[in-house]
């Protein structure tokens, strides 16, 4: 099993937690390979990540950040200061990676394993080159990408890869391409590029291999009605993926206050995020600290204080009218 990470110094030890989580639900797996795409880590966080490695008796090998913007130029232009473009390297694997890799599970930092990943790692992809989970998203959002209408539009925190077609299909060349046709501005970044590159064409996993902090945060009700996805699961299905999870994604929403791994969190899966903190060599530092300025602090105390239905009216004309129609 090939599992592939990215991570700066600052996310190491929520990376480290993930890989941590990853190799305690897997014991069973024969192999399990972690390609770790580095940021400027420091030596001491590279040896906490090696210790966990030597731990569960696994591998995990260093692969230097390449310059995504230089080295594929796309010209890629910043959509907010805390994200980097780092996240675009996910989308090029078929070229940073070896040839002999030839399948792969992508996995997000703040995506924790709660499960075994056999069924998912030996899963028939049909055919097609990526899996992922269906996102909930409303139809504003398919007009504003231009996605067809057999199109699912997916989360790229999760992805199955079969790089060999991949490779083929020359995924990364259509990348770049989309991206410079773009001018390097792309509304949600790689996430929107992999799904309108790949449009329609990603096989849609069970939601239980990326079950995101929404679906935990109300009922399905309350999630339909806040972003009103026209291309969703049915109930059955989230209830499955709420109950027996294997893949469970650090996200935050609107009623969330921090994430798992910052101080003052009421993070719907902080607990799960402390069990494996606890087993790596990072188990005694304390979480990140709260950076929220006076004002989120101010808007948050309010949100908390509201009734669900008024947080559910205000979140909806919030995430429809203004984030949508107000880019």
């Amino acid at each position: 099993m090939n599992v592939v990470y990215h991570s700066s110094d600052s996310f190491a030890v929520v990376t480290g937690v993930s890989i941590t989580s990853l190799f305690e639900n897997n014991k069973s797996a024969d192999t399990i390979n972690v390609w770790l795409i580095e940021h400027d880590i420091t030596q001491e966080n590279k040896n906490n990540l090696i210790k966990i490695a030597n731990k569960y008796e696994r591998k995990i090998y260093f692969i230097p950040m390449p310059d995504i913007n230089s080295k594929w130029h796309l010209n890629l232009k910043m959509i907010k200061d805390e994200w980097l473009f780092d996240s675009y390297v996910r989308l090029f694997l078929d070229d940073i990676l070896p040839v002999s890799v030839e399948r792969v599970l992508y996995l997000d930092g703040d995506v924790l394993i709660t499960d075994s990943l056999q069924e998912l790692w030996h899963i028939d992809l049909q055919g097609k080159c990526a899996a992922a989970v269906t996102d909930s998203i409303g139809e504003s959002y398919y007009e504003m990408f231009r996605l067809s209408k057999n199109a699912r539009y997916c989360n790229s925190g999760v992805i199955l890869m079969d790089l060999i077609r991949w490779r083929k299909q020359k995924i990364g060349d259509k990348v770049a391409e989309y991206v410079r046709e773009h001018n390097g501005y792309v509304f949600f970044m790689e996430q929107t590029v992999f799904n309108a590159v790949l449009d329609s064409q990603i096989y849609i996993l069970h939601p239980r291999y990326n079950v995101f902090s929404l679906m935990q945060c109300m009922s399905y009700d309350e999630h339909m009605y806040l972003r009103r996805p026209e291309r969703f699961y049915a109930k059955k299905f989230i209830r499955e993926a709420v109950e027996k999870p294997c893949l469970v994604h650090l996200t935050t929403c609107f009623f969330i206050i921090n994430r798992a791994w910052i101080k003052n969190n009421n993070h719907p899966f902080k607990e799960i995020y402390l069990k494996y903190k606890e087993m790596t060599p990072w188990e005694k530092e304390p979480l990140s600290a709260d950076k929220r300025k006076s004002k989120k602090k101010i808007v948050d105390f309010f949100c908390d204080a509201f009734t669900k239905t008024i947080r559910n009216f205000c979140c909806f004309f919030f995430y429809i009218d203004i984030y949508v129609y107000g880019k």
